[in-house]
C-alpha cells in the first residue's frame, strides 16, 4: 500500500518530478492531434488524479487526463489549500492527534489515506514532524509544492507503464455527441490550449469521460443538464432553502478565496500596495482592525462583525492557538528542523470574495464583454470573464496581507511575529507568487439521476448543530459508495458596501439567511446515482460536479471527499466499460453496485480499501474492515441510529447473528440458514469475516420494479426518491421528538406542582410558573439556596426553545442545595443535561437517595429522574456532583409535587 520514505526521499521526489515534467512537455499535443482512449478524465484535480489511479489499478489500458493547469492535485496544490479539511461532525471522539481537539468522523481510508501517509512521512523526514504546522484549524498541513511532487510520484508508475497520459494546459471547447438513441451519448471532446484559446489542437475520442474539472466544462460543452446558483425551496423541498430567490440572485454562490502562502524572511518584506486597496475592506481581519472600523455604516444593517488576534506574543508562537498567524500555519519555524515558518492565509474574516453584487469596476469590465455578464453565474461565464473576477479577487486577498503588514503592524505593540517579516512564497512558480487558481468551494452541479437533498442527511436533534448527537443520517442510500459528514458550510455569500460610497467603495461580506455553518449533516453515505447524468451516456461527474443541491454542495467539497468521489467515479466507469452497458442501465441492480464496491473495498483491492459505511471506530487496519463495510452497505447489519461504533472486538451475541442471517435471506434466498460455527464465541468482526465469505458469491434475488419510473410504486418518481426500492412517504425535515424523559421539558402541567425551579444566571428571561435560582447561598428569607455561592457557575446556550432546558447551574465537585418545605412526602423531579455539549458523570442525590447516577448526556439530550422522598426536618436537601475527575453535573430544573403515597 504505502511505504516508508528513505532518507534521500526529497531528492528522489525532485528527481522523479523533473523527469515527469519533461515527459509532460514531450507529451504536449501539436497540430490537431487525435487520441483514442478508453477513459478520458477532464481535470487533473485531486478527483481526476484519484480517478486515473483507480482506473489504472483496475486494469484500464488507456487513460487520458487533459488538464487546464500545470499542477495536478486541485485544492491541495494549485488552489493552495494546504491545511487539510476532512470529514467531521460535532463528536469529540474519533480520528485525530492528542494535541488537537478537532476529531475526524472516520479513520482515513482509500487513496486519501495513501496520499496523506506519504505527505506526512515526507514532513517527518524534512521537518521533524508529520504535522509540522500545529495549526488552530488543522491538524494536517503541508507545503503545496511538496504535496504536488507527491501527487506526481504516485501517478508516475501509471504514466511510465503507458496506461495514463497527462496533457496539461488545455480545456474543452466542443463535444462529439451521438444522438442516434433515445439518450444521447458523449463520444469525444475537442480541446484548445490556454495559449491559443480559440484554436483547437486536440481531439480525444473516449468510451467514457469523467468530468473532474473546476467548473464542469466537459458537462457544459456536452450539453448535459446542470444547475448552478441558489435553489429555491420549491425545487427540492429543503428546509433552509430560500422560499423565493428575491434576495438570492443567480450569481450567489459559496465565495471563492485566493489563498496565499507566506514565508518568514526575518526582515522587512512588505508587499507593494494592491490595486484599489482600502483598509476599510478589512474590519474583521484582527481585533485591532475591528477596534478602528467597528462603527462604519454599511448599506446592509447588522452585517455581523467579529475578529481574532493578529499574531502570538514573543516567546509564545509555537503552541496551537487562535490567531491569524496560527489558524492555518503550515510549518512552525519554532519547532521544525528548517526553522522557517510558512503560513497559509485562507481566512474568512476578510479574504473571501463573494460572487454576487460585484464591485462597480468589475461590473463595468464584465458588461464590456457581454451585456448582462455581471449577472451571470461564474459557472456560466467564459474563461475571459472569469479572469476579470479572478484578478479582483487576487487584489482583495493581497489587501489582507498588506493590511496586516502595515495597518496592524503599526498598531501592534509586540512586533516579533509581525507579518511585515513575511513574503509570498515563491513555490507556485507564478508571476505574482500566488496559486494558479482560487479555492473553489462551489461550482457546477450535475443534474443527475438523483439530486441529494438537505433533508436526507441533516441532523434532526435540534435546530442547529449545537444539539446534534453522533448518529447515522435519516436516509442511508441503498447505493451508497463512500462515507461522508460535514456541516453545510456556507461562508458569507452576501456583499455590503459603505453606505456613503455604494459599489464604488469598500465592502465586506455577510451571511445571508440560512447561509451559515450552523446546520450539520449526520454520518452519511454518497449515492452512485449522483454521479450519473439524468440524460447523457458516456459521461460521469467528479470533483464538485455532482448530483446535489447547492446546500448539500456546501458539505461535500473537502479534500478527502473529492478524492473519494474520484475513486468512486472511476470504479463506476470501469464497471460500465467491462459490462458494455451504461451506468444508468445497472445502477439499480445490486450485483452491479457490488461490483463497484468491490473495486474500492474488496479483499483484492489494490491499495488501501475505502470506507463505505460511516462507522467511527473502523480503520483499514482492522482485519474485518472489508467484510463489515460490505455487509453494512448492503444494510445486513443490525445497526441502531446512534451505534456509530461497530466495536469489532466485542463478542457477537446470538440475537445479533440470527438477525444478520434473516436479513441476508431477504436478498439472497439461497444462503444457508445455518449460523457458522466457531471453536469459541466469535467477536463481531470475526463473525462478519466468516459470514461475508459465506455469502459474497451467492446470487442476489432480482428486484422487481413496480413501474418504469417508480421502482417501489410509492408515487415518488425514482429521480426524487432517495430510497427507490423502499416504499414510503416523501422525506421531509422534522426535528426529532425525544422521549419525555429525555427532552428536558415537564411531562405534566405546571399547575400540578407546588414549586418549579429554573437554575440559571442573572439576566435570564423569566419563565412563567418557575422560580429562578441564580446560584446564591441559602437564606431563610428566600427559603432556598446553596451551601456555597454558585452564581458564577451558569450557562445559557441559546440552542433550544424553552429557557428552563437551555440554562443550567453546574459543578465539577460536590455541592448542596436546600429548600424549606413542610414535613411530608414529595415527588421530586430533577433534570440534568446541556443543550449544546456532552456532559459526563452527572450525579444527583435527593434526601440521601440517588436520583441521577453518573449519567452522561449527549449534546441536546437530557436526563429526567422522578422519585418520592420523605422530608422530616422541614428542609429538602439535594446534592449534585460526584467529585470525580472529568465529571460535570448540569442542573437544569427541579419540580416539587405532593406525593399521594
Amino acid at each position: 500500500m504505502t511505504g516508508r520514505y528513505p532518507r534521500v526521499m526529497l531528492m528522489k521526489i525532485i528527481a522523479a518530478t523533473s523527469i515527469f515534467l519533461l515527459t509532460l512537455v514531450l507529451a504536449r499535443p501539436s497540430g490537431g492531434e487525435e487520441i483514442n482512449t478508453d477513459l478520458l478524465i477532464v481535470g487533473g484535480t485531486e478527483s481526476g488524479w484519484a480517478a486515473a489511479i483507480q482506473a489504472a489499478r483496475l486494469g484500464v489500458k488507456s487513460i487520458t487526463i487533459v488538464h487546464d493547469g500545470e499542477w495536478i492535485g486541485g485544492q491541495f496544490t494549485e488552489q493552495g489549500l494546504a491545511c487539510v479539511d476532512e470529514n467531521k461532525g460535532v463528536g469529540k471522539v474519533g480520528w485525530g492527534v492528542d494535541w488537537h481537539p478537532m476529531k475526524r468522523s472516520f479513520h482515513r481510508s482509500g487513496l486519501f489515506k495513501e496520499l496523506m501517509d506519504r505527505i506526512e512521512a515526507f514532513n517527518r523526514e524534512k521537518y521533524g514532524s508529520k504535522m509540522p504546522g500545529r495549526p488552530y484549524h488543522g491538524p494536517s498541513t503541508f507545503r503545496p509544492s511538496e504535496a504536488e511532487a507527491i501527487f506526481r510520484q504516485m501517478l508516475k508508475p501509471h504514466t511510465d507503464s503507458g496506461q495514463v497520459r497527462l496533457i496539461t494546459g488545455h480545456f474543452p471547447l466542443r463535444a462529439d455527441i451521438d444522438h442516434s438513441k433515445s439518450i444521447p451519448q458523449l463520444k469525444g471532446l475537442w480541446f484548445a490550449p490556454l495559449t491559443r484559446p480559440s484554436h483547437v489542437d486536440l481531439h480525444v475520442r473516449a468510451n467514457m469521460t469523467i468530468d473532474a474539472s473546476d467548473w464542469g466544462e466537459a458537462i457544459q460543452v456536452a450539453g448535459a443538464a446542470f444547475e448552478c446558483g441558489p435553489d429555491p425551496r420549491s425545487r427540492y423541498g429543503e428546509p433552509s432553502a430560500p422560499a423565493t430567490l428575491e434576495h438570492n440572485p443567480p450569481n450567489e454562490m459559496n465565495p471563492i478565496t485566493w489563498a496565499m502562502v507566506v514565508a518568514d524572511q526575518g526582515t522587512d518584506s512588505a508587499i507593494p500596495r494592491p490595486e484599489h486597496f482600502d483598509d476599510r475592506n478589512y474590519p474583521r481581519a484582527t481585533h485591532l482592525s475591528l477596534a478602528a472600523f467597528r462603527d462604519l455604516k454599511w448599506d446592509r444593517t447588522n452585517p455581523g462583525l467579529g475578529a481574532i488576534p493578529h499574531w502570538p506574543a514573543t516567546g509564545n508562537a509555537a503552541p496551537r492557538q487562535l490567531s491569524v498567524y496560527t489558524v492555518r500555519r503550515l510549518i512552525d519555524g519554532e519547532t521544525s528542523r528548517t526553522r522557517q515558518t510558512y503560513i497559509l492565509l485562507n481566512y474568512m474574516n476578510g479574504q473571501d470574495y463573494p460572487l454576487e453584487r460585484l464591485p462597480q469596476r468589475v461590473v463595468d469590465q464584465l458588461e464590456a464583454t457581454e451585456p448582462g455578464a455581471s449577472q451571470k453565474n461564474i459557472v456560466r461565464m467564459t474563461r475571459g470573464q472569469r479572469q476579470l473576477i479572478y484578478h479582483d479577487a487576487k487584489q482583495h486577498a493581497l489587501g489582507v496581507l498588506y493590511h496586516l503588514q502595515n495597518f496592524v503592524h503599526t498598531r501592534a505593540k509586540d512586533k516579533t511575529h509581525s507579518f511585515r517579516h513575511f513574503a509570498l512564497s515563491d513555490e507556485f512558480n507564478t508571476p505574482d507568487q500566488l496559486p494558479a487558481k482560487p479555492y473553489i468551494r462551489e461550482g457546477l452541479r450535475l443534474k443527475a439521476m438523483y439530486m441529494m437533498r438537505e433533508q436526507d442527511g441533516r441532523n434532526r436533534d435540534g435546530k442547529t448543530k449545537v444539539a446534534a448527537r453522533e448518529r447515522f443520517a435519516h436516509v442511508m442510500y441503498p447505493d451508497g459508495i463512500f462515507a461522508w459528514q460535514f456541516h453545510y458550510d456556507f461562508h458569507r455569500t452576501g456583499r455590503t458596501y459603505l453606505r456613503e460610497l455604494g459599489p464604488n467603495g469598500p465592502w465586506i461580506d455577510y451571511h445571508k439567511e440560512n447561509r451559515h455553518t450552523q446546520f450539520l449533516s449526520d454520518r452519511a453515505v454518497f449515492p452512485l446515482r449522483s454521479l450519473v447524468p439524468e440524460r447523457m451516456n458516456g459521461l460521469l461527474g467528479a470533483q464538485k460536479n455532482l448530483g446535489y443541491s447547492s446546500i448539500v454542495s456546501a458539505a461535500i467539497r473537502l479534500h478527502d471527499q473529492c478524492i473519494a468521489v474520484g475513486q468512486t467515479s472511476a470504479a463506476l466507469a470501469v464497471t460500465s466499460l467491462r459490462s458494455g452497458r451504461p451506468p444508468r442501465d445497472f445502477i439499480y441492480h445490486r450485483t452491479a453496485i457490488e461490483s463497484v464496491r468491490e473495486a474500492v473495498c474488496g479483499e483484492k483491492t489494490q491499495g488501501v480499501p475505502m470506507l463505505l459505511w460511516p462507522f467511527r471506530d473502523l480503520s483499514p487496519e482492522e482485519p474485518s474492515f472489508v467484510a463489515v463495510n460490505r455487509l453494512a452497505a448492503l444494510q445486513l447489519l443490525p445497526i441502531g441510529a446512534l451505534e456509530v461504533d461497530f466495536n469489532p472486538k466485542n463478542i457477537a451475541s446470538e440475537d445479533w447473528k440470527i438477525e444478520i442471517v434473516k436479513r441476508t435471506q431477504r436478498i439472497k434466498k439461497k444462503v444457508s440458514t445455518n449460523i457458522p460455527s466457531f471453536e469459541s464465541n466469535p467477536t463481531r468482526g470475526e463473525f462478519c469475516i466468516r459470514w461475508w465469505q459465506n455469502i459474497k458469491d451467492v446470487a442476489f434475488e432480482e428486484r422487481v420494479r413496480a413501474t418504469v419510473t417508480d421502482a417501489d410504486g410509492d408515487r415518488i418518481p425514482d429521480g426524487d426518491d432517495p430510497l427507490p426500492f423502499t416504499a414510503g412517504e416523501e422525506v421531509r425535515f422534522e426535528i426529532a421528538k425525544k422521549p419525555v424523559d429525555r427532552d428536558g421539558l415537564l411531562s405534566r402541567p405546571a399547575n400540578e406542582f407546588l414549586k418549579l425551579f429554573n437554575f440559571c444566571g442573572e439576566g435570564t428571561p423569566r419563565t412563567a410558573d418557575y422560580i429562578d435560582d441564580h446560584g446564591l447561598t441559602f437564606r431563610e428569607t428566600r427559603g432556598f439556596g446553596w451551601r456555597r455561592d454558585l452564581s458564577a457557575n451558569h450557562r445559557r446556550r441559546n440552542a433550544l426553545d424553552g429557557v428552563q432546558r437551555d440554562t443550567f447551574l453546574f459543578t465539577r465537585t460536590r455541592d448542596r442545595w436546600e429548600l424549606n418545605l413542610p414535613a411530608g412526602s414529595y415527588e421530586i423531579t430533577v433534570c440534568v443535561g446541556d443543550s449544546s455539549h456532552v456532559q459526563h458523570q452527572q450525579t444527583v442525590i435527593v434526601e440521601g437517595r440517588v436520583a441521577v447516577d453518573h449519567r452522561t448526556t449527549a449534546a441536546g439530550e437530557f436526563y429526567e429522574s422522578e422519585l418520592v422522598v420523605d422530608v422530616n426536618d422541614r428542609r429538602l436537601t439535594i446534592e449534585i456532583g460526584s467529585g470525580k475527575e472529568g465529571s460535570n453535573t448540569c442542573l437544569n430544573w427541579l419540580a416539587v409535587r405532593s406525593s399521594r403515597r
